[in-house]
């Protein structure tokens, strides 16, 4: 039982600092379409379950809203369903099959999508620090609205973000034996 809780604190810190580091790394290097700040937090749903993945997507807009940006703190619900709905996948269907991991993908990208674009839109006028604000400032600039700039530059960066995070993670629990340890 101890080993259990070892393993899984550990597994919970891994994904608290992928998730902050390539957040970090993403940001840094301008990587656009791209946030990378709920990898861990779908690694670890997929390993320990959706409660422990929404703690760790919880943790992780928490320690970024103070290392980063402010704005963080209001997505934690959106990196807490992401982990949520990555848990439920996995419980149910085999997310070390490529196919699983893409579909899972487009489905977290579409439900965060959704869900992100209101808070994006009434907390920050459509723009945070994420490298997707170039591509949402050309679609107001081009005439768009706020909505669906933010709504159209939202979707088309979570799609590809998640569907990324996804297949890291299959391939990161087929390649690593510690992430098959509790399975």
């Amino acid at each position: 039982m101890e080993s259990k809780l070892k393993y899984n604190i550990l597994i919970i810190f891994i994904g608290i600092i992928a998730n902050f580091a390539l957040t970090f790394l993403v940001l840094l290097l301008k990587v656009p379409f791209l946030f990378m700040d709920s990898i861990g937090t779908i690694l670890t749903a997929v390993i320990l379950g959706p409660t422990y993945g929404a703690l760790v997507g919880i943790i992780t807009n928490i320690i970024t809203s103070i290392t980063i940006d402010y704005i963080n703190l209001h997505f934690a619900v959106v990196n807490a369903i992401i982990g949520l709905m990555a848990g439920l996948i996995a419980k149910r269907y085999d997310f070390t099959k490529i196919s699983v991991s893409f579909i899972s993908g487009i489905i977290i990208a579409v439900v965060s999508g959704i869900i992100s674009s209101p808070i994006s839109i009434v907390l920050a006028n459509g723009v945070t620090t994420g490298t997707v604000d170039t591509y949402i400032k050309a679609l107001i600039n081009s005439g768009k609205s706020l909505v669906v700039s933010t709504t159209i530059g939202t979707l088309s960066a979570a799609l590809i973000d998640k569907i990324v995070s996804c297949l890291l993670v299959t391939i990161a629990i087929k390649k690593v034996y510690f992430f098959r340890i509790n399975k």
